[in-house]
């Protein structure tokens, strides 16, 4: 498995974490505040092209009037791409 589809897998990890403890909408920051408590921070440019490829994926979707992100629809919690 490569570095970036590791990352993008570890992001994405991060996402459902977030969206299994109550959150229906998050932004890169939600996601950079967890891998900067963890002590591995990515820089929320990184985050926000990572959006983009699960984006790409159909694993997250973006509201255009809010800029929220969410679990695109048909995605579980445990779904992988």
């Amino acid at each position: 498995m490569s570095i970036e589809h590791q990352r993008t897998e570890a992001i994405f990890e991060v996402i459902q974490e977030l969206v299994a403890g109550g959150k229906t909408a998050f932004r890169p920051g939600d996601v950079a505040d967890v891998f900067r408590d963890r002590n591995t921070p990515i820089p929320v440019w990184m985050l926000r092209a990572e959006f983009s490829t699960l984006e790409a994926q159909k694993r997250i979707a973006c509201d255009a009037e809010t800029g929220d992100w969410h679990l695109a629809e048909g995605q579980s919690l445990s779904s992988t791409g």
